[in-house]
């Protein structure tokens, strides 16, 4: 299988298991993924060069690894540019390490025990009030959460402050803020459901996740939507809006539509942008 920089995990264990103790190797956390709850739910949104970055090692490294099984990388790693880290200002970092207003979530138990601890987490900044910073200890840096909230309108840093624990601070920045999630559905209403319909024809796969319990609707979607074939779409039968789901679908370059039926049914439309 030819992979590159942006496959994400999810993909590489659909082709070989074994993938699993090839980067459990790099960082042991990865071994969480034997678990089929967090395997479902935390794959998905890791790539390779993310997988990287929460190990600590060198994308080459990695890739190296995966190659011993069977994988073939598609480009020239010398090519590759390497990711910035998110800088905060000078200001902001001051600030920040004077922390006056702090709530704690330690998420490792939850991950021990084979829970997501993504709604928990959520749930917890829905509730932070502007003047407070969240810090969340983790065993691994969350990079998907951290790329969500900054879509959301979130500051954060990283501090390693002994081995194997893993601190992760989120403030809201009150002159970037946004309602991104609203933001978002406005944009992707524009284009008309029925015309999209029309024109994918027959090139539609159908899913109907309204009997599933979260976060399965986001995960299925996501799974199928990495085997979609260009000049097709992903049909949904959904009970609402995905507000959770929308940053990814964009950060992945595929638009949405959706058509609400009443309040506890809306079709989706998914595709890619090509």
């Amino acid at each position: 299988m030819i992979i590159n920089r942006n496959t994400r995990i999810s993909t590489l264990l659909k082709e070989n298991r074994e993938t699993i103790n090839v980067i459990g190797s790099i960082n042991k956390n990865f071994l969480k993924l034997k678990n089929p709850i967090l395997r479902k739910v935390l794959a998905p949104r890791v790539t390779i060069v993310d997988a990287a970055k929460i190990g600590g090692v060198k994308i080459k490294v990695l890739v190296d690894k995966l190659e011993g099984i069977g994988f073939k990388f598609e480009s020239d790693l010398t090519t590759i540019p390497k990711k910035t880290t998110q800088k905060i200002s000078t200001n902001l970092a001051s600030q920040l390490k004077n922390i006056k207003n702090m709530k704690t979530l330690d998420v490792r138990s939850t991950l021990d025990s084979g829970i997501d601890p993504f709604k928990i987490i959520i749930q917890t900044i829905k509730e932070l009030n502007e003047n407070e910073t969240l810090q969340i200890i983790n065993s691994f840096e969350p990079i998907p959460l951290i790329r969500k909230l900054k879509s959301k309108g979130y500051d954060s840093w990283t501090e390693r402050t002994e081995e194997g624990i893993v601190n992760t601070f989120f403030k809201k920045n009150k002159t970037k803020w946004v309602d991104n999630e609203i933001e978002v559905s406005n944009k992707k209403s524009k284009k008309d459901f029925d015309e999209q319909l029309r024109f994918f024809e027959n090139h539609i796969r159908y899913i109907d996740v309204r009997q599933l319990e979260m976060p399965e609707p986001m995960v299925q979607i996501l799974k199928e939507i990495e085997t979609l074939e260009k000049g097709h779409a992903l049909y949904v039968d959904h009970n609402k809006i995905p507000q959770f789901l929308l940053p990814e679908l964009e950060t992945r370059d595929f638009e949405i539509l959706y058509k609400e039926i009443d309040c506890n049914h809306t079709l989706l439309l998914i595709y890619k942008n090509y």
